[in-house]
């Protein structure tokens, strides 16, 4: 199954932006707005547009009332994009500002387009730009950064919830059959994956852009945190298998997990598929049609990767 549509977002328009909030950003910028392409990627219905400016130059601009449950984390992401070390391979926060009402970062303008892991060349700029990340962030050069439990530690407990709630009709027949050991198996993902690099932590292909002159950079630096080296590419892969690529292949020959422990790599990979399988089966929130598809599909794929690498009949 291929990866979902690039048209993932429901996205509030730049025009629809207040007056107040468009002029203080143009102040900002030093030119006036000629031209807003709102981009489609993505799960959240805020703004996300690429500015041409009266003045030749490009920024990229993010938006987010600020009431919305994922306000906390275009608060977070602010604060680490800012912060990030100039060598990381990542989009370059220009300013944020926090008015009445709204939330808004504007970033540097990449010229790139998301990757297509079907695509060699892509696959392989998205793999060299994981390493540089590990190399980089390690060790966590942010010392006020989260620990990996704090952004993650609510949300990978899905096989647990799963056994909380008893019944589980419609649980694809491999997850009930080994739920108890899935839920043990998750249990043991905070151990695994205990470390001192700076993850970014949400690693899909729409959080990452491949330039014209094929290197690949990321964006989105909400979910960061601080693990092991190779929680990063586990993450990412899941993306790679819905391109229709086997994400054992990149394990076994990537630096940062192929010296990583294969039982800890379990873990975390079993912990993703809890989280995927449980969040996707419940309701769509208002502000994505898309995201529970998303998870369902990353759920399937998570369970077979999982499935092979136990050898769980």
């Amino acid at each position: 199954m291929g990866e979902l549509s690039a048209a993932t977002a429901v996205r509030t328009t730049w025009p629809e932006l207040p007056l107040r909030i468009r002029e203080e950003v143009e102040h900002r910028l030093g030119a006036s707005v000629l031209k807003a392409a709102s981009q489609g990627g993505g799960f959240t219905n805020g703004v996300a547009a690429r500015l041409t400016l009266a003045d030749a130059g490009r920024a990229f601009v993010k938006a987010l009332p600020d009431d919305h449950e994922l306000a906390p984390d275009y608060r977070s992401e602010a604060r680490i994009a800012g912060a990030l070390p100039t060598p990381v391979p990542a989009s370059r926060l220009r300013f944020s500002l926090e008015e009445p009402g709204w939330i808004v970062l504007v970033y540097e303008d990449v010229e790139g387009r998301h990757p297509d892991f079907a695509c060699p060349g892509d696959l392989a700029a998205a793999l060299t730009c994981v390493q540089d990340l590990a190399t980089i962030l390690t060790p966590n050069p942010l010392a006020w950064a989260p620990d990996i439990t704090e952004p993650l530690g609510p949300l990978l407990q899905g096989w647990r919830r799963f056994l909380e709630e008893g019944a589980t009709p419609g649980l694809d027949e491999w997850s009930a059959r080994n739920l108890d050991r899935l839920a043990e198996l998750e249990s043991q993902w905070v151990r695994a994956t205990a470390g001192d690099t700076l993850l970014h932590a949400d690693l899909r292909h729409d959080n990452m852009l491949v330039t014209a002159e094929g290197t690949a950079l990321t964006v989105d630096w909400a979910w960061a945190c601080v693990g092991a080296d190779w929680v990063e590419l586990v993450y990412l892969l899941p993306s790679v298998a819905a391109a229709g690529r086997d994400p054992e292949a990149v394990v076994t020959s990537h630096p940062v997990t192929r010296k990583a422990d294969p039982a800890a790599i379990d873990a975390f990979v079993c912990a993703l598929a809890g989280f995927y399988t449980h969040s996707g089966r419940q309701s769509d929130p208002d502000w994505s049609p898309y995201i529970r598809a998303h998870e369902r599909q990353y759920g399937r794929l998570c369970r077979d990767w999982l499935a092979r690498r136990t050898g769980w009949a």
